[in-house]
């Protein structure tokens, strides 16, 4: 079986999964605290309340989280595919698909970072070493990691930017031209949205105050950001018969 094979054979059950994790991860915001309430849980009791919290994506270490982490990594090996792809095929110079090998180093990292937690403990050595939030009355919970990645995260999508858009080019079909941009195009709206809501989610907990549904929304955009990476990936694959 082709890598494109087993890209298309999982990308409805990863979309219906998706929807699923979003559905509970929101469902355990508005009902998870009311089953620890419940006395004399029953079985189907604690299989709903483990339901909720494994597939809410705020959760670390849960299935959902696993999942994600999941997705991540196939992206990360259909980069890897493109980018060991044969040039000759592909017509791209050296220099671009020499960046699409390390978009996949960086997706690898990601898909370990979903589960160790890194930008975290990032965010914690940084606060650590540079006193960053000592005067502002909040424990280091490793937030500072923001400051890290949003600026590589703007500039790698300058460079994403640069190093596909002659691969769309040489794609012959119009219509998968006409998807790949369009998930491309989704990519620049939601990355930047993700961002933006993480860093607000983070101050109002600075602040003091119950950043309440923000991490959900987070996980959305999150999720979305994703799926649209996975099908942007999986049409570029497809599109050169790799």
């Amino acid at each position: 079986m082709k890598f494109k094979d087993f890209l298309l054979l999982i990308k409805t059950p990863i979309l219906l999964i998706l929807l699923m994790i979003i559905i509970f991860s929101f469902m355990s915001y508005f009902f998870g605290f009311q089953l620890t309430l419940v006395k004399d849980r029953g079985v189907l009791m604690w299989i709903i309340h483990g339901l909720f919290y494994q597939l809410d994506f705020t959760h670390d270490l849960s299935l959902a989280t696993w999942f994600i982490s999941f997705i991540i990594l196939v992206i990360a090996s259909g980069f890897f595919l493109i980018g060991w792809g044969d040039r000759e095929k592909l017509k791209i110079s050296p220099t671009r698909q020499w960046f699409i090998r390390l978009f996949s180093v960086i997706a690898f990292i990601l898909s370990a970072d979903e589960i160790l937690l890194l930008r975290d403990q990032l965010g914690k050595k940084i606060e650590d070493t540079t006193g960053l939030l000592d005067k502002i009355n909040v424990e280091h919970l490793g937030y500072s990691w923001l400051f890290v990645y949003i600026p590589l995260a703007l500039a790698g999508m300058i460079v994403f930017i640069f190093v596909f858009n002659k691969l769309i080019k040489n794609i012959k079909s119009v219509s998968h031209r006409f998807f790949i941009n369009r998930y491309l195009s989704s990519i620049i709206i939601l990355v930047p949205l993700y961002f933006i809501l993480a860093f607000i989610g983070r101050y109002v907990l600075m602040s003091g105050t119950s950043s309440s549904l923000i991490p959900y929304f987070e996980g959305v955009l999150k999720t979305g950001i994703l799926y649209c990476l996975y099908n942007f990936v999986l049409k570029i694959i497809e599109s050169y018969n790799l």
